[in-house]
């Protein structure tokens, strides 16, 4: 992905946004990462549904902070 973006002319500078990425250089970046775990976890990455991502994510969040209080 770093490598990507630097070859696409972003080095994070401010005022640069993010160049365009298709939707299958997404799914390649997602794919190796899902790879990656699974070799490293040795467990078959399953994937969360994607409906009401944001409220996920708020419980997780709000489940960690309350589990370090």
């Amino acid at each position: 992905m770093r490598q990507w973006l630097i070859s696409n002319g972003f080095q994070g500078l401010e005022g640069q946004n993010t160049p365009h990425m298709s939707d299958e250089y997404i799914q390649s970046v997602s794919d190796r990462y899902i790879e990656l775990y699974e070799k490293i976890t040795g467990e078959i990455f399953v994937k969360a549904p994607i409906d009401n991502i944001q409220k996920r994510i708020q419980s997780n969040v709000l489940e960690y902070l309350n589990s370090i209080a």
